[in-house]
């Protein structure tokens, strides 16, 4: 991370102009880095963009990248294959209660963009049982698993949906939501009903793999359009 004049010294010599980034970015610790001549350049402009959410960070970043000439493509671009289609990913689907939880976990995400916070989170016969925040979906849907073994959730049996969605105004080229197998694997500790995407705005790791967990779990897992919740 300390390393930035090294890491566009080395793109320059490999003539490379086009960059996908993917994975998760963890804040690091300034004291704890040393900086190269490059990083110390830009040391103050780093430094205000790691005061930013996560959405502001990776704008900022990508910025620096492309004043460096790299342009930044996004994961669905260069693998749109990845991109969560409208429908069912396996052979379940939900139930009418379970499309008014989608809807309602659609409409607080597109709340929440305002402030930056997670793209994430659990509804279950309209009660919001948890958000994502900085731990990631796969912790919060732990968290979900930990609260229905201490008895916090009293409910019988499957219940609840995962619903995932960009923030408004993302740049899904930096930060696109995602979900794989062992998304469908933490929901299904959970105890989920199933996992609602937004299509086209969510990349889903080895999509063969998920309808297969899913179907094996008794799950659902569907890509969902502001138009098909509408209906």
């Amino acid at each position: 991370m300390g390393e930035v004049g090294k890491l566009f010294a080395a793109l320059r010599q490999r003539a490379i102009a086009e960059m996908v980034i993917i994975g998760a970015m963890t804040r690091p610790d300034f004291a704890d880095l040393r900086l190269d001549w490059g990083a110390v350049k830009r040391a103050a402009e780093l430094a205000q963009l790691f005061r930013r959410g996560d959405n502001g960070l990776l704008v900022g970043l990508a910025a620096i990248f492309e004043r460096e000439g790299i342009r930044i493509v996004g994961a669905h671009e260069a693998a749109p294959r990845l991109v969560a289609p409208v429908g069912p990913l396996g052979a379940r689907v939900g139930s009418p209660e379970d499309e008014m939880d989608i809807a309602l976990g659609a409409r607080l995400l597109e709340v929440l963009s305002a402030f930056d916070a997670g793209q994430g989170a659990v509804v279950a016969s309209g009660r919001v049982l948890a958000i994502e925040a900085a731990e990631g979906t796969d912790a919060m849907l732990l968290r979900v698993a930990e609260m229905r073994s201490q008895g916090r959730l009293r409910v019988a049996g499957p219940a609840g949906v995962l619903v995932k969605a960009p923030k408004r105004g993302q740049d899904l080229r930096l930060d696109m939501p995602a979900i794989g197998p062992s998304t469908i694997q933490n929901a299904a500790a959970a105890q989920l009903r199933g996992a609602a995407v937004a299509a086209g705005r969510v990349l889903v790791v080895d999509r063969v793999r998920c309808a297969r967990e899913a179907d094996a779990a008794g799950l659902f897992a569907i890509g969902f359009s502001h138009e098909s919740l509408a209906q």
